[in-house]
């Protein structure tokens, strides 16, 4: 397994500049009489292959090369290339490590290597190759920088500070690189070096306060609280807004214990219109947090979420975070409507958002509500099938079938059945029955037929479908099937019963028919109307007697 810090060295690696060992050149006639010539003509030929991107002619004709030739390293680093596009790593490994034994000296080999290593977690083995490259080539910053991290990783601090520095003779000094330098003193255990880089790094920077600040910060690390103040001040006096300083005095104060002037200076950032959002929420987490910690009322995070929002934003991000934290602390749904709805007015095509309304609305059976919540979703997100599926269900619920149809026809007409298989299944047994109502069987029976393809277990649409069947009195074997998969998998599912019994009156099974009904009367719900329940019974027990 690759150790965690490996993987800031891959990434650097895999930014390297991509080179070969050899140009493509087109296919050459050439004199194929000689050894020599007849493995040219073969490298040639594969080198244009690859270039071309037909990797599995190239392989074959780079592993001819091979079988001609087996100490040419060339071939062997574009098998390994192959191989790498065909994602077959051990072979890739073995072909480039081949290619670096034939031929030492070559540079890009050895870089193809050092994933290898350290994938394999051999440190020493990727910083031998790193430094073998950067002896050949000593302007490679590129390989400079990865050796520094190596280095910094084996924690040789020595190295380390080499490399930054001939880095600094190649690129010209950083502050990237000097923060790096006072990194490294700091493991060192050297506090005075890590302080003189860093006053030195303040020093030639007079107009950027921002180092001050970085300094100030350094020094909270260490426990010298009155100079980190003493630099907070400096560059607040200089630029009262300055945000960093800002955040960092806040937390100096949390951490003196001065509570309330922590507190001061929080709102001061938080309602200030230059504060940066992503400071905004750090610090809105933070608070959360230290609220949670010391388990204060939910009503001052509300207070301060309040506050904040009395500002107009840049964008919906604090709204959001107010919304995560009312569903942590699980408020009422109508509250966090209200937050939904400012979110999606100023963002119509928040999709989460919309969704989260959606959910609310199904939960309170509001049909109107879902209406008027799916409409306009389906002209910012017109590919989302589930605001058509949740719109057209709405219209039929409000008696509405022609609507429900025609989305319903919308969505079977585009709709991805792999990508959105439950919302296509549901959608068909909508339209199924809405068919039917519309007294347009064959049609309601190839829409149900669509959503048993797509989910031949589905207990909804067998149910309806086997009963309209037997209303049909048609295909009554096959109605009794579909039924009798509803019961197994639901046996005390009154409506599945009834309509299993009904099937079987249908086909003249009486006694049957009796045992199922009464199973269904026995779970029916008594707060529903009853009376199609009833009705069945009172046929079947007369045929049954």
């Amino acid at each position: 397994m690759t150790h965690p810090l490996l993987r800031i060295l891959l990434l650097l690696l895999f930014t390297l500049p991509a080179k070969a060992a050899v140009e493509p050149l087109d296919t050459l006639a050439l004199d194929t009489t000689t050894l020599a010539s007849r493995y040219q003509y073969h490298f040639l030929n594969a080198v244009t292959q690859y270039t071309a991107g037909r990797t599995d002619t190239a392989r074959v004709l780079f592993e001819r090369c091979v079988s001609l030739d087996p100490t040419a390293a060339e071939a062997y680093f574009y098998l390994a290339k192959c191989h790498a596009d065909q994602q077959s790593d051990s072979l890739r490994a073995a072909m480039i490590h081949k290619a670096a034994e034939l031929a030492p000296q070559e540079i890009t080999y050895k870089e193809y290597l050092i994933p290898d290593y350290l994938n394999m977690d051999s440190i020493a083995g990727a910083a031998a190759l790193a430094e073998d490259i950067v002896k050949a080539a000593p302007d490679r910053v590129d390989m400079l920088r990865l050796l520094q991290k190596i280095y910094e990783y084996q924690k040789d601090h020595k190295r380390s500070l080499q490399t930054i520095d001939r880095i600094a003779t190649l690129e010209g000094d950083s502050d990237e690189l000097v923060m790096t330098k006072v990194q490294i003193y700091d493991a060192m255990g050297d506090e005075k070096k890590a302080r003189k880089t860093l006053d030195a790094l303040v020093d030639a920077h007079p107009l950027d306060l921002n180092f001050r600040v970085i300094r100030g910060n350094w020094l909270m690390g260490k426990d010298k609280k009155d100079d980190a103040l003493a630099d907070y001040r400096a560059v607040l006096s200089e630029e009262p807004d300055n945000e960093p300083a800002r955040v960092s005095i806040m937390d100096y104060y949390r951490s003196s214990g001065q509570d309330s002037l922590a507190a001061i200076e929080r709102e001061r950032l938080l309602l200030s219109p230059k504060t940066e959002i992503d400071t905004k929420v750090f610090l809105l987490k933070q608070y959360i947090r230290l609220s949670e910690q010391a388990s204060t009322d939910s009503t001052e995070v509300l207070r301060l979420f309040g506050r904040v929002l009395e500002h107009k934003q840049p964008d919906t991000t604090i709204k959001e975070l107010l919304l995560a934290y009312m569903q942590l602390k699980e408020m009422p749904q109508d509250t966090i409507r209200t937050v939904l709805l400012s979110i999606l007015d100023d963002s119509p095509e928040n999709m989460q958002a919309r969704l989260g309304l959606l959910k609310i609305a199904v939960d309170k059976h509001d049909n109107k509500e879902v209406i008027a919540i799916t409409e306009p979703a389906l002209q910012y997100n017109p590919d989302q099938w589930i605001f058509a599926y949740y719109l057209s269900s709405a219209y039929y619920f409000e008696d509405r079938k022609e609507d429900a149809l025609r989305v319903l026809e919308t969505i079977a007409a585009n709709i991805d059945e792999d990508k959105d298989k439950s919302i296509a299944v549901d959608s068909y047994g909508l339209m199924g029955d809405i068919l039917h109502q519309m007294s347009r069987p064959a049609e309601a029976f190839k829409a149900y037929d669509n959503a048993l393809r797509l989910d031949p277990d589905n207990a909804a649409v067998l149910n309806n479908y086997a009963y309209f069947l037997s209303e049909a009195n048609r295909d009554l074997d096959r109605a009794a099937a579909m039924s009798l998969k509803t019961i197994t998998a639901e046996p005390t599912n009154a409506t599945y019963l009834d309509t299993y019994a009904w099937i079987l009156y249908m086909q003249g099974r009486y006694a049957e028919a009796k045992i199922y009904m009464d199973m269904a009367i026995k779970n029916l719900d008594p707060e529903r109307d009853n009376t199609s329940y009833v009705e069945h019974q009172k046929a079947i027990d007369a045929k049954a007697k």
